[in-house]
């Protein structure tokens, strides 16, 4: 039987529902405590985060704007003194560009202007004079004459001194400055020419050139003057700018060609003998290429752009007035590159606000606890109060009973067991004595049905291990005595019939011998109350200790009006003035006459009726469920179908039993053909369904199989009639057959389901359980029992 719920009807519901209030109050403020605490830190950190983030991104703007005028600037710096060269040598050498006193001027502009890389004067008809920087830090000059159709190249080698370290010629050199693009620029210029990025010719070096063509005094142009400088400093310089951690600075063209990088080697494309600037697509960067684009589009800006999944701050800006020609300065930046500490910091600040709610978690915890603890400890002395009560009620009242000691005085037992019952709370009290290899029920005291039964007897033999633990005088308490060792052969033979599923068995002691036990059947103990009953039960043991020490004396019948003694017996209910609220025999009746009704209804006659009619037939059907257990069996002993059917037939010869049939795995039994027999043939068939139930019972045990079987017992009316040819058989049907087939089916493994019509026939001479209602048909709900034993 399943555990049932124990509900204090003793609480007031005020009281529940100002502890409920207590416990949420205890328990909810704390938390909310802790979530308004995790709101505030969640809600510091985010506008902490916000505000940080958008005061970097102001910083980092005003970073970038100082990083590029610092760019125009140091740009300048760079062009702007070759420009200023090449106006002050085009205006000195204008009237004799090749003269004495051009080669000394330009040594001495190369000297003072450091970031040049050569200063050169060039005329249309192919002569050339070049002053450039040597490898050795020395200046060298080339000079190109071509005089009545020779070309002469000399080259003047100079120590970083000035000294010179030596002449040679380079017949080899076809360089005509006529045909080069800083001369024709020039000279279609009116001002300064300033050149595209090339590879310069002398060292292989990316450059740019500014040029101007040198006039004479009636206008016409006598020369061009040009200036290089090389490109790979601008470069060096973007690479010494602080551009975040990977930011990158970068001068292109308009057209994606680019001008400057820190990277120098990354600047060139194409074979070594015909090099040549990079374009932006080159690089194989798509964050650089894809910002160019946007850039190409928007022209100049400063954004935060979403580039490859990434935030990008951009800026590009245009050198056309520094350099006159349409040169871009590219700055891209990661924005985690100036905002990233600012999400370190945020998580730093949540790591320690996490700690800071790791404390306020664990107050409030510590808080909540104590609360519940309070709470706990207030309606467990609140529990325990009503408890001592009780006990000591139920204290008063054991001291109060006379003759418990008496093996002659019943009704003390009775109350007794009432008293414990009521203090334990237990379903059932049973009071146990042993007799030789038995033991015997002195009384079993039923919470529900109010009623109480005896004598029944339960062999020591077939429960060795729970002897075993009985004779040693050990308390045993087990939650499910079905699949605890020390009681699940007791469960088979007894508990389980009589609907026990937890047991705490206390041991009585006469000096130093146990004579006896006393069973709380399902009760929900905890550790505290089962100690609390385990005390009682031993003062009820010493008290019972006298009488189980000795051999009962039968007790009179006639101590109490037969229909309060029925009722008790059959575990049933006492109402006021001592009738049983159940129905009286007439139910077989009203069956009978709802059958005779049925035939009328369809016209039948006595005469067109050939089955014979027995209005009260009692008929038992046993049901056999486990197919494999069946087939059981060895060469010692016969397979337990056949053990089966011979216990149905002895019980049916020592019962006499007329009506025994096997029909598959249903073996029916009927009795009460006479109408005058029917009380005594449904005692008789009840019998016989109690030992065939404790055969069953012994064979499955014998297994070490659960009991797979069940019988149903019903009364009411049948039809018969012989049948066949031959041998002729004699056979039943009916709705008695159905509900008894239905009783069998319906029940627990092992348990013998009766009817309320059976019942009637039977309740002053069993043992029985209520079990619950069942409706039939026509009829409509009636009660089904157990039948547990004898009287």
């Amino acid at each position: 039987m399943r555990g049932r719920d124990v509900i204090d009807v003793d609480t007031d519901p005020a009281e529940a529902l100002r502890d409920r209030l207590r416990r949420v109050i205890r328990l909810g403020v704390p938390i909310l405590g802790v979530l308004l605490i995790a709101g505030a830190l969640a809600g510091t950190a985010y506008y902490s985060y916000t505000v940080n983030r958008r005061d970097a991104l102001i910083l980092s703007e005003d970073l970038i704007e100082a990083l590029d005028r610092r760019v125009r600037t140091q740009v300048t710096a760079w062009l702007e003194p070759a420009a200023d060269t090449a106006e002050v040598f085009a205006g000195a050498v204008a009237e004799d560009p090749f003269g004495p006193g051009s080669e000394a001027l330009a040594l001495t502009l190369m000297r003072s202007r450091t970031r040049l890389t050569s200063l050169y004067v060039g005329g249309a008809g192919g002569d050339f004079l070049m002053v450039q920087r040597s490898a050795a830090g020395g200046l060298d000059t080339k000079r190109i004459v071509k005089s009545e159709g020779q070309r002469r190249v000399t080259w003047t080698r100079r120590a970083p001194d000035g000294a010179v370290t030596g002449t040679e010629e380079d017949p080899a050199d076809t360089y005509d400055p006529a045909e080069r693009a800083w001369y024709r620029g020039a000279a279609a210029a009116d001002g300064l020419f300033w050149s595209d990025v090339y590879v310069f010719f002398s060292n292989r070096k990316p450059g740019i050139t500014v040029s101007k063509s040198a006039r004479r005094t009636d206008g016409s142009v006598s020369a061009v003057v040009g200036a290089d400088v090389e490109l790979a400093a601008i470069g060096e310089f973007l690479g010494q700018l602080d551009v975040g951690r990977t930011g990158r600075a970068l001068i292109t063209e308009g057209d994606g060609r680019l001008v400057a990088l820190p990277d120098a080697a990354a600047l060139l494309r194409g074979e070594d003998d015909a090099p040549r600037p990079a374009r932006i697509e080159e690089l194989g960067q798509p964050v650089i290429r894809e910002a160019f684009d946007r850039v190409r589009i928007s022209g100049e800006t400063r954004a935060l752009m979403e580039i490859d999944g990434t935030r990008q701050i951009v800026s590009a800006s245009s050198l056309r007035q520094t350099v006159g020609r349409d040169w871009w300065l590219l700055l891209i930046v990661p924005e985690t590159d100036f905002v990233g500490f600012v999400a370190a910091n945020n998580i730093r600040t949540l790591m320690l606000s996490g700690s800071v709610m790791l404390l306020a978690i664990g107050l409030a915890g510590f808080l909540a606890w104590q609360g519940v603890r309070t709470d706990r400890h207030a309606r467990d002395l609140l529990r325990r109060q009503r408890a001592l009560a009780v006990q000591n009620t139920a204290l008063r009242d054991l001291a109060g009973l006379d003759g418990l000691g008496n093996p002659a005085e019943g009704a003390a037992l009775r109350r007794a067991t009432e008293i414990i019952s009521g203090a334990t709370g237990a379903r059932g009290i049973s009071l146990w004595r042993i007799e030789d290899r038995l033991v015997v029920c002195a009384d079993s005291f039923d919470r529900d049905s109010r009623g109480h039964t005896d004598a029944a007897e339960i062999p020591l033999d077939q429960c060795p291990q729970f002897a075993e633990s009985l004779s040693s005088g050990e308390i045993l308490s087990v939650a499910d005595a079905g699949s605890d060792p020390l009681t699940a052969e007791l469960y088979l033979i007894y508990l389980q019939a009589a609907g026990c599923r937890s047991l705490l068995s206390v041991p009585v002691r006469n000096d130093d011998r146990v004579v006896g036990c006393v069973w709380i059947e399902d009760a929900a103990l905890s550790a505290e109350t089962e100690q609390d009953a385990i005390g009682f039960v031993r003062i009820l043991g010493r008290l019972l200790a006298p009488r189980f020490a000795t051999m009962p004396v039968p007790e009179a019948p006639a101590a109490q009006p037969p229909a309060r003694a029925a009722a008790e017996a059959r575990g049933g209910a006492c109402l006021p003035g001592g009738q049983a609220g159940l129905r009286n025999a007439s139910l077989s009746v009203e069956r009978d006459r709802l059958l005779l009704h049925e035939i009328t209804r369809r016209g039948l006659g006595d005469d067109q009726l050939a089955a014979m009619r027995f209005s009260h037939v009692t008929v038992m059907v046993l049901r056999m469920a486990d197919d494999i257990a069946l087939a059981t069996g060895n060469a010692a002993d016969a397979v337990v179908i056949e053990r089966i059917v011979r216990s149905c037939q002895g019980a049916a010869e020592r019962h006499r039993i007329r009506y025994l049939k096997i029909l598959n795995e249903q073996i029916v039994a009927a009795e009460g053909f006479d109408s005058d027999d029917r009380e005594d043939a449904a005692r008789r068939l009840a019998s016989a369904a109690l030992e065939i139930d404790a055969e069953c019972m012994r064979i499955f045990t014998s297994l070490g199989r659960p009991p797979g079987f069940a019988l149903g017992l019903d009364t009411g009316a049948v039809l018969g009639s012989a049948i066949g040819f031959g041998q002729v058989a004699f056979n039943v049907w009916g709705e008695a057959v159905r509900v008894a087939a239905t009783m069998a089916n319906s029940a627990p493994g092992g348990m013998v389901q009766v009817t309320q019509s059976t019942y009637e026939l039977l309740r002053d001479g069993f043992v029985f359980r209520r079990r619950g209602a069942f409706w039939l048909e026509r009829l409509g709900e009636m009660t089904t029992y157990f039948l547990r034993g004898r009287l």
